[in-house]
């Protein structure tokens, strides 16, 4: 018997089977649902199938698609998931296109399947991406059994379930578009491990203890969730680019080791421990990356490395586009947002300038004596921006046989931390390129998958084994840079995330940003570094601004600061782009203080970008606060007593101007600065000429500013008493769960808790046990915004910050004003007065502050 007609008779065993099955269970007197019968014989026959075509195949029921629903089975082929198996009634067909009603809809999101087959057991339609590809009726009804069957279309049948059997997945030759490919799939493995941890996966559980505090440090289940994701993505994609035959564990692992992806490939390594509880994602994942291109995305990388013009370099945008793609809250909570060019090489022109002028280093970054840092690489812009800097210098200072040896010796003297796994894989990718288009093959990248804020005295956390040696070894590497290493320019664009409430001494450190800058080392008696911005503001009684100063940029600009210059009491440059608020924000008085005293001189580049404020203007990130560079030195020893000489310019126009702007300044001198007010804690401001500057600030004069009342929820104001009168009675007619809603429930203020009466101090009754016929809290006046006067029920338990304060000396004589005190105002009114308590935005209707200033600090104006 030849092969071909062994292989058409055992397929035609397996549909006889099939057959034989469906008859059998549409025959028993169980009453089940048709589709469910339907399930084993279907799952059978593709095992079945496997056989004569040498396919390891299996299904596993209900396999949820995120975003999709739960189609009947999953398929995988070599432990890889292949495809998806829909099953339907005998008698309603497989012809999807024209079903209504539920299964109309269940088709409508199923049909973005890749590889999907509709069956009701007589009649099979294979769809790819929606469309047809293929369709037989192999009986007229297959619950007659073997008799029922149309012999001839068996050999179609065997076609088409050949072809789901086979598929591979069509992988974009294109980096941009393999980021969307790949961006629906890993989410898939994201929820998965999502709802393992919740079930408790004993794999997924140990995984997330081993890690916690190290590679995804203090990750919550989510957080973790998406660091496995990525780390997993990246890992396979990375050894698939480095020319891995096939993406299993055993050829990415080793192809990652030799290309000297150590840490990686650990991780790689361990991940698999959880592959039995993730086999469906894991699989998917795995055919997708294997399908990959990988010469054409080499041949695409090489060819955007040649001289000097990287501006088509395919992972440039790469991390990002993935990111929007596969989760865009994720990034814009992360800020992943490319750093224009324009920005990154006129950063690391003035520094160079610097290190020539400053610190004599004719060959500015190739000099062998400036050792370079990044703090938080992203995809790596920084650390090849400056490798492109050092190539241009030695070819026009030593001609181009001098570039490999230079770069192997500033391979060794550059270094850049990052925290998230997906943008540190894609920065050691370019990073590699580049030095390999540049002749400099064998240079190995000092890019560390690293949390810059953590203590650099912090002791390894992870079991002592030759498994997870290159992750310690990372770490301690890490450790030693910030510790040892002594780094003369820092810069780059490190994160900004503001903390949105005031942070909670009692919650456990891990889950408290800031890390070693913001807490120091356990145990220790020394103040944490961040002391240093907080104690000035705090002495002169401005603590309560402090709460804008929790945030990223801020911590890692402390960081910079104790690296390049406390830790080692000599000279350095740092370079950041980051948010604009410490120019002026009251809460920032003691960061600007401690930079005045670190650095000799300092220049700010305000480039605007106030989407959201009074003066409105085009931002150069995709973000709507505003931005600026900031470039500071020492040239040596410290020279605490007297201020540093700060100037500020402003760089006005569209995003395309600022940047052609910054594209065409090779000095700084090319800029025309503005002299700064030379004031200890003052704000980055031109000092200005003239009486005026000599007046009182409006602060002087009035000392007692307040933010005004915040409820978080807008039923309890009012046009009039019977309105708000109304309301209270709906609420309290409600029964719990409606009275909860109707409530609008945050943090800081739920209906079973009680809280202090507004006026007497006493606790009140919890909301949700007043009876219907509870009598109101008070309603009074309120100032809801400028020009604007509405009625409020005035009780603690309807507003998340009260501002009893306000209420307190609340009288008929009292007067507040309110002005927009800690930004600039554009042109207008600068103040509004109000006779009531005013809203926090009563000024401006948004972004309330610590703009309400009470004439009187007592009820009766004395």
């Amino acid at each position: 018997m030849s092969p071909e007609s062994r292989d058409d008779w055992l397929f035609r065993e397996a549909v006889e089977a099939f057959a034989g099955a469906v008859a059998q269970r549409f025959a028993s007197s169980v009453d089940a649902q048709p589709e469910a019968q339907l399930t084993e014989p279907v799952g059978a026959l593709l095992r079945a199938c496997g056989e004569p075509w040498e396919l390891a195949v299996d299904s596993y029921e209900q396999v949820k698609v995120q975003g999709v629903g739960w189609p009947d089975l999953g398929v995988t082929v070599d432990r890889l998931l292949c495809g998806y198996v829909e099953l339907k009634a005998p008698d309603v067909g497989a012809r999807p296109e024209s079903f209504t009603d539920t299964n109309r809809k269940q088709w409508e999101r199923y049909k973005a399947l890749p590889n999907l087959i509709y069956t009701d057991g007589s009649e099979w339609s294979l769809y790819r991406t929606g469309k047809l590809a293929t369709r037989v009726r192999i009986a007229a009804d297959v619950r007659g059994g073997m008799r029922s069957l149309d012999r001839a279309k068996l050999r179609a049948l065997s076609r088409l379930l050949r072809e789901f059997l086979q598929w591979q997945p069509v992988a974009p030759g294109k980096a941009d578009g393999l980021a969307e490919f790949l961006a629906p799939i890993a989410r898939f493995l994201r929820d998965e491990v999502r709802d393992g941890l919740e079930r408790e996966s004993p794999a997924l559980a140990k995984l997330r203890t081993e890690w916690r505090d190290i590679l995804f440090a203090g990750a919550d289940d989510a957080q973790f969730a998406d660091a496995f994701t990525q780390t997993l993505t990246y890992a396979l994609l990375l050894a698939r680019y480095e020319g891995a035959p096939n993406v299993r564990r055993a050829f990415a692992v080793e192809t990652l080791r030799e290309h000297e992806y150590d840490v990686l490939a650990t991780a790689l390594d361990l991940l698999e421990n959880a592959r039995d509880e993730l086999a469906m994602p894991f699989g998917l994942l795995e055919r997708a990356i294997g399908a990959v291109n990988a010469p054409s995305l080499l041949r695409e990388a090489q060819m955007a490395f040649v001289p000097t013009d990287h501006t088509d370099d395919p992972w440039l945008y790469f991390y990002q586009d993935f990111l929007a793609a596969y989760d865009p809250v994720l990034r814009r909570n992360r800020g992943v947002y490319f750093t224009p060019t324009q920005v990154v090489s006129a950063q690391v022109r003035f520094a160079e300038e610097l290190l020539r002028e400053r610190f004599v280093k004719r060959d500015g970054f190739a000099d062998d004596s400036v050792v370079v840092l990044d703090p938080a690489c992203g995809t790596g812009a920084y650390p090849l921006a400056v490798i492109d800097n050092v190539i241009k210098t030695v070819r026009g200072s030593h001609g181009p046989g001098m570039v490999p040896d230079k770069l192997r010796d500033l391979a060794d003297r550059l270094h850049a931390f990052e925290i998230l796994v997906g943008p540190y894989a894609v920065a050691h990718l370019r990073i590699a390129q580049r030095l390999i288009a540049a002749k400099a093959p064998d240079c190995n990248p000092r890019v560390y998958l690293a949390d810059t804020l953590e203590s650099p005295n912090a002791p390894p956390r992870l079991p002592d084994s030759t498994l997870y040696a290159p992750l310690t070894k990372e770490r301690e590497r890490a450790c030693e840079v910030k510790r040892d290493t002594r780094v003369l320019v820092c810069l780059g664009n490190p994160p900004y995330d503001r903390e949105q409430q005031s942070p909670n001494p009692d919650a456990p450190v891990q889950q408290r940003k800031g890390g070693w800058v913001r807490f120091g080392d356990e145990g220790s008696k020394e103040d944490p570094i961040l002391e240093d911005f907080l104690k000035p503001v705090r002495d002169a009684g401005g603590g309560v601004h402090l709460k804008n100063l929790y945030n990223d940029y801020v911590y890692f600009w402390r960081w910079a600061l104790w690296k390049v210059f406390d830790s080692t009491g000599d000279g350095g440059i740092v370079s950041f782009i980051t948010a604009a608020s410490y120019l002026q924000g009251p809460g920032f008085a003691g960061m600007r203080r401690k930079m005045r005293e670190v650095f000799d001189d300092l220049w700010i580049i305000d480039l605007g970008g106030d989407a959201l404020g009074t003066r409105k203007s085009e931002n150069v990130f995709a973000i709507q606060i505003p931005v600026a560079i900031a470039i500071g030195v020492r040239g040596g020893r410290p020279d605490p007593g007297n201020p540093a000489r700060v100037r500020r310019v402003r760089l006005t126009g569209t995003e395309r101007e600022k940047l052609a702007a910054l594209d065409a300044t090779e000095s700084l001198r090319d800029l025309r600065w503005d002299r700064c007010v030379t004031d200890w804690d003052a704000p980055f401001f031109a000092a200005g000429a003239g009486p005026y500057f000599t007046w009182p600030a409006v602060t002087d004069v009035f000392p007692w500013q307040h933010s005004g009342a915040q409820l978080k929820r807008t039923w309890p104001i009012g046009e009039t008493e019977a309105v708000l009168e109304r309301r209270w009675r709906d609420l309290l007619s409600r029964p719990l769960d409606a009275r909860r809603e109707a409530f609008v429930e945050t943090r800081d203020r739920r209906i079973d808790r009680s809280h202090a009466n507004l006026f007497s101090g006493e606790p009140d009754r919890p909301i949700a046990e007043l009876e219907p016929d509870a009598p109101c809290p008070p309603i009074l006046p309120f100032s809801y915004r400028s020009f604007d006067r509405q009625r409020i029920i005035a009780a603690t338990s309807l507003a998340d910050r009260s501002r009893p304060d306000l209420w307190r000396v609340h009288g008929p004589q009292q007067t507040y004003m309110t002005a927009p005190l800690t930004i600039v105002p554009s042109e207008g009114p600068a103040a509004v007065a109000a006779a009531a308590v005013p809203d926090l935005s009563h000024f401006r209707g948004s972004f309330g502050a610590k703009h309400t200033i009470p004439l009187y600090r007592d009820a009766a104006a004395t």
